[in-house]
């Protein structure tokens, strides 16, 4: 715990013990410090940061917040799926997708999965267009700035990104609401599905996010070729 910010460990006035938790955007600790007068009891409040370690990316810790021990699982052509959308993706999103296949983060996030039955991206792609007046006021992709979808959910809301000429790890993530309403969110595809899940902190804060439950991806297998 030494270091900028931080309590010395050892010594006089150092740190003995810690025991800590995260709550929301706080980091509480409770530890025991030495003094001349002898050990001392302490509450530590810190705000927590929402980063991703150095060396450390987004998918790991997705892993990390759910258990997903299954190897790699790499069963998409990135080539021909950026091909046939006519753009390049999102890094995180593929990584997520190499890591974890089709699927769902909590039953509440349904990844689409080029090729994935009923949750194929490309296939969602296609079908945007005739649904246009469903995303207003944004166009559907592939019109300049145009929306790509890229999860859904049956919570009645769904996940795109906002396409445009920028690359496409800086594409920001917009949720749409049952009521039409629309959010925005300025982070990538990897760490917007950790913090649904993990954070809950406005604009964050979704239902994931408030029990003490552990969080899981269930898999669901794609059909064979």
């Amino acid at each position: 715990m030494g270091g900028e910010g931080g309590l010395p460990t050892g010594g006089e006035g150092g740190l003995l013990e810690l025991r800590g938790w995260v709550l929301a955007g706080h980091w509480f600790g409770y530890g025991v410090t030495a003094s001349p007068d002898g050990p001392r009891r302490v509450v530590i409040l810190a705000r927590r940061a929402f980063t991703c370690p150095p060396g450390v990316g987004w998918v790991a810790l997705l892993r990390e917040a759910t258990g997903w021990t299954e190897p790699d699982w790499r069963g998409v052509d990135w080539a021909e799926t950026e091909a046939a959308l006519g753009t390049a993706l999102p890094g995180d999103y593929k990584d997520i997708v190499d890591a974890f296949g089709a699927g769902s983060f909590d039953e509440y996030l349904d990844l689409l999965v080029p090729g994935a039955l009923g949750t194929d991206l490309i296939s969602w792609s296609r079908d945007m267009a005739p649904y246009a007046d469903m995303y207003r006021p944004h166009p559907v992709h592939p019109a300049p700035g145009g929306l790509l979808t890229w999860g859904i959910s049956e919570q009645e809301l769904s996940f795109h990104w906002l396409t445009g000429p920028a690359d496409p790890n800086d594409w920001p993530v917009l949720v749409q609401y049952l009521g039409g309403e629309w959010q925005r969110f300025d982070c990538g595809t990897g760490e917007f599905v950790l913090r649904l899940l993990t954070d809950r902190t406005s604009p964050f804060a979704f239902p994931p996010s408030a029990g003490p439950f552990p969080h899981w991806f269930a898999s669901r297998e794609l059909p064979e070729c």
